[in-house]
């Protein structure tokens, strides 16, 4: 328990205590804690909140309304600097700072400098050139040397640690900078810090936090400037100093090094209580030499930005998405791409950043769905890599030919207008065989970032070069799809079997159970949808057909019947990020391969338009 922000929260579980412990003499008036002033004297003029939502808050009454928290109630008591304080809020506490065994390092203190008030040429320096007030340069004790700027590093107490001389000549356009040596790394500026702040500013450079006083936000500067590792050394040595602070406002250069010191020094002095002051130049200073008002300026800081993980979002900002799950016809919907069934309209999407599994039985036709799946979402736009490691690309561009076009035996002139169209949008993972999966997934990066595919197909997962029985493999395979699909914001449809199983003739679809491995395969995978045929029918419907062709009466009728029954099960097992799992019957059609749901048309969707080739090849 280091910081002011875990005493805080530790001191008000225990409001009550506190005000017993620092005014004795007080009495309890409902959620009220009552005495006549912060010197303890009984009376009612000083009443501290010790219940409910303001708990820990206090007010003096008699002394024009001053208040503020416990810690502050306390320094008021007891007289002390806040540092003072959190020492022994931490003895009330009893928790200690933790302490290693090592060697501490002595550094050298450096002599006062014989110095003067900058006048003439370094005043007019810092006044025209810079910007600078009078008030700030004495704030922060600058003094001159000749034609030389000194910046001295002091303690909170007032010892100088540090001193750097900056020359007002210019030599080739580069400051003239000395520093003095073997000095401890201390931030610059404390000698202008109010010992009770409880926010702070760091910048990049000296004159940047005499600026940020000018603009009424008195500032410490890193000894080293921007940049990581040793650059910022001084951390451990300010850590305990800076514990004092709630709010930490990084006002940091904008540039590449200024970004990578806010990184390390809100990492080390902790996430929660640093902020990211963006400014409208580079620097303090350059706003200020530009003429950027102190309203401005203010603006930043009430602007400035958590230094968050970039996993952790405030629940309004998903505000648009969840209207879109609850009324899509807002214009909000949900992103994602949908199957080409009417029944699942609205029911399941593909989002972005998910893997789907896909299973099935040999030859149920889970490859043959996926591939019209493709084809719908060539039409709508989206960019598609496929991945085939069973079947040769001439064979499964043939099926999807068929598909785009609906048609059986397309002309030439046909195909070569189909295969141009989705040259457009598909890319083709061209092997057939056994790939490792980080070897794939470096041409679906490929794809990705030079050619925007959104929905890539893995076909199959026992094509990746893991074993059957390897289920540490299997997992690992799948982990590393996720990670690749949630870090590239895609969708990944992997495809694997299913165990072999009495279902088949049972008329009921695989199960998430019912995948062939590793149960961590349908664990990791967002969606399940697996694909049944039923054969069966298929056998029926087939001896009805040889039957009605000879003339049997009743066989016809029984063709009818069974015509009507879906020859296919498309079952949405899970659905992670929908509210909505079950069962679909499809209808296929063995001359276009296309699938259709109870309310699509029977003749199945035209992806391609009519013209002069489509009419041709009719």
């Amino acid at each position: 328990m280091n910081d002011i922000t875990e005493i805080k929260r530790a001191l008000l579980g225990r409001a009550k205590a506190v005000a017993e412990h620092l005014l004795p003499h007080g009495v309890l008036d409902g959620r009220e804690w009552c005495v006549g002033s912060v010197r303890g004297e009984p009376g009612k003029s000083l009443k501290v909140c010790v219940k409910g939502e303001k708990a820990g808050l206090w007010t003096d009454f008699a002394e024009g309304g001053e208040g503020g928290d416990l810690l502050d109630l306390w320094c008021a008591v007891k007289g002390k600097r806040l540092a003072q304080t959190l020492d022994e809020v931490r003895t009330f506490l009893g928790v200690e700072r933790p302490r290693f065994e090592r060697t501490e390092r002595t550094y050298r203190r450096p002599e006062a400098p014989k110095c003067r008030t900058p006048q003439s040429d370094v005043l007019e320096y810092l006044q025209t050139e810079r910007k600078l007030t009078l008030q700030a340069i004495k704030a922060y004790k600058v003094g001159e040397v000749g034609r030389t700027i000194v910046l001295p590093s002091m303690t909170p107490c007032g010892a100088i640690a540090g001193i750097k001389y900056l020359g007002v000549d210019r030599n080739n356009g580069k400051k003239q900078v000395r520093v003095e040596a073997e000095c401890e790394p201390t931030l610059f500026g404390w000698q202008a810090i109010d010992a009770n702040a409880r926010d702070i500013v760091i910048t990049e450079g000296e004159i940047d936090a005499l600026t940020m006083w000018d603009y009424g936000f008195p500032a410490l500067s890193v000894p080293f400037g921007g940049g990581g590792g040793n650059k910022q050394q001084w951390i451990e040595h300010e850590f305990d100093r800076l514990a004092q602070f709630e709010r930490i406002y990084l006002a940091l250069d904008t540039d590449k090094e200024g970004q990578i010191a806010a990184a390390e020094i809100s990492a080390r002095l902790g996430r929660h209580r640093c902020f990211n002051v963006t400014l409208p130049f580079k620097d303090a200073n350059e706003c200020r030499v530009n003429g950027i008002s102190a309203g401005v300026i203010a603006d930043c800081f009430a602007a400035a930005e958590t230094l968050d993980p970039a996993e952790l979002c405030r629940a309004g900002k998903f505000t648009d998405d969840v209207i879109g799950l609850f009324h899509p016809d807002t214009g909000l919907g949900e992103p994602g791409l949908p199957l080409p069934f009417s029944r699942l309209d609205g029911k399941l999407r593909f989002r972005p950043g998910e893997l789907t599994v896909w299973t099935g039985s040999s030859g149920h036709g889970k490859s043959q769905v996926l591939s019209h799946a493709a084809v719908h979402w060539g039409k709508q736009g989206a960019k598609v890599c496929i991945a085939s490691l069973e079947m040769a690309p001439r064979q499964f561009l043939k099926r999807m030919v068929k598909q785009a076009g609906n048609v059986d035996r397309p002309t030439i002139p046909y195909i070569r207008h189909i295969m141009g169209w989705m040259d457009e949008w598909l890319l083709v993972f061209n092997l057939v065989g056994k790939s490792g999966v980080t070897h794939i997934l470096e041409v679906f990066d490929y794809a990705r970032a030079r050619y925007g595919c959104s929905e890539f197909v893995i076909d199959s997962l026992m094509r990746l070069g893991v074993g059957s029985e390897d289920y540490e493999g299997q997992e690992k395979a799948v982990f590393e799809i996720v990670n690749w699909a949630v870090s590239r914001e895609v969708h990944v449809h992997l495809v694997a079997h299913s165990r072999k199983a009495d279902k088949d003739s049972k008329g009921a679809p695989p199960e998430t159970e019912d995948i062939k491995g590793a149960s961590e395969i349908g664990s990791n995978a967002f969606n399940i949808i697996s694909i049944w045929r039923n054969r069966k029918l298929e056998d029926e419907l087939k001896g009805a057909i040889e039957a009605a062709e000879r003339g049997d009466a009743a066989a016809k009728l029984k063709v009818a019947d069974l015509e009507g029954a879906p020859g296919v099960v498309i079952n949405v097992a899970k659905q992670r990020n929908g509210d909505w799992e079950g069962k679909c019957g499809l209808w296929f059609s063995q001359t276009t391969y296309q699938y259709r749901s109870r309310d699509d048309s029977p003749m199945g969707i035209n992806y391609m338009g009519r013209g002069p080739i489509m009419e041709a090849a009719e």
